[in-house]
């Protein structure tokens, strides 16, 4: 018996993991308040600050580590399986060691990320209307978004046949990510972080080949972002990381609060990347929506602004493979398994939002 609720111990954690999970959906109001505004921001603020004091990506270091590390356990154990007496007793040990890390990662995981795909939808917090609207509306916001990603890339003083390029360094840019959601979080405090910067990756380039731009890293509250990417679309990519960070889970809530952040930034990079990116969705919604409103909005993009857009599919089709593909399922079925039934298209999602809070504007 006494062995029995030592194991049934080791499980605590998985088995709050799993309750979690299972019943939090079922609990929207329960999950904003209690976990998403409480216990996530109880561990995560701290957690994120301090990690984010250090310039490296801890994410990408145990990436890089985990085979190396995983090898010399494994011989580790070999070698304490042939010296020991009780090698039955050795290899428990080693199982009940491998139980534990997996436990409380999961509940670590639950926590600081999982339990916010069930908390309020971000219409019900930022009270807005994502009833359907018309392609009037559409092309409307089209034609915003495009006149003030102008607006932006002129005050960079970008000529019209120069592509998009960061001025300063890639750290000094990541550590503006936070400006704009300085400017929104008093009217919406739920956005709260003490996170200090987002973290570039060294091996950007070969991170290209899964189609991933970004990543946030529950475990150490750690933004990553890769700086392969055209620079145009980095902030865009940050802020998006960052919203994961001070809790939202849903990817097009992300992604409208990557926009909204951006926007609202005192950095006129940032204010180009939030409408390059909030255009690119809203445009391809047009498109099918009215294929002759659409071609109507293009009159409004600039030609440096087409340059920057090419350079992104560019940036893809130079990545695009079997490895991409790959990643995509992958992603695709990890968000799905969340709750989410449409999956990786959820980031497509976003237009609603956006189209949502122009309405709101007026």
């Amino acid at each position: 018996m006494k062995k029995f609720f030592k194991w049934f111990g080791i499980f605590i954690p998985l088995i709050l993991a799993g309750a979690m999970y299972f019943l939090l959906p079922f609990f929207p109001e329960f999950t904003e308040y209690v976990c998403s505004r409480g216990l996530f921001k109880i561990i995560t603020i701290p957690v994120g600050f301090l990690t984010s004091l250090i310039p490296v990506s801890l994410t990408e270091l145990l990436v890089v580590l985990a085979i190396p590390l995983a090898v010399f356990l494994i011989v580790l154990l070999i070698v304490k399986l042939v010296k020991s007496e009780h090698r039955g007793k050795t290899a428990l040990a080693a199982a009940r060691g491998v139980c534990i890390t997996l436990s409380a990662a999961s509940l670590m995981y639950m926590i600081c990320h999982g339990a916010n795909y069930y908390r309020f939808p971000m219409e019900k917090i930022m009270e807005l209307d994502t009833s359907e609207k018309s392609a009037e509306q559409l092309y409307d916001v089209c034609v915003r978004l495009a006149v003030g990603a102008a607006e932006a890339r002129a005050e960079l003083g970008i000529a019209d046949d120069e592509r998009f390029e960061f001025s300063e360094s890639i750290f000094t840019e990541l550590t503006r990510t936070n400006s704009g959601y300085k400017n929104i979080v008093e009217e919406y405090p739920f956005l709260n972080s003490s996170i200090l910067r987002q973290k570039p990756v060294i091996l950007s380039e070969q991170w290209s080949y899964t189609g991933i731009v970004g990543m946030y890293f529950p475990f150490f509250v750690e933004s990553n972002i890769n700086t392969a990417q055209p620079d145009y679309s980095i902030p865009f990519t940050a802020a998006h990381e960052s919203a994961h960070a001070r809790g939202i889970a849903l990817e097009n809530e992300c992604n409208f609060l990557a926009f909204l952040s951006c926007v609202n930034s005192e950095y006129p990079e940032f204010r180009y990347s939030g409408y390059m990116e909030a255009l690119l969705y809203c445009s391809n919604d047009l498109l099918w929506a009215d294929s002759e409103l659409w071609r109507e909005s293009r009159q409004y993009l600039t030609e440096g602004m087409r340059l920057d857009y090419t350079k992104n599919n560019e940036y893809i089709e130079q990545h695009t493979g079997t490895v991409m593909e790959v990643s995509h399922e992958v992603n695709n079925t990890f968000i799905t398994v969340q709750g989410v039934p449409e999956g990786a298209r959820s980031y497509d999602r976003v237009t609603e939002l956006i189209l949502a809070y122009y309405e709101k504007l007026g």
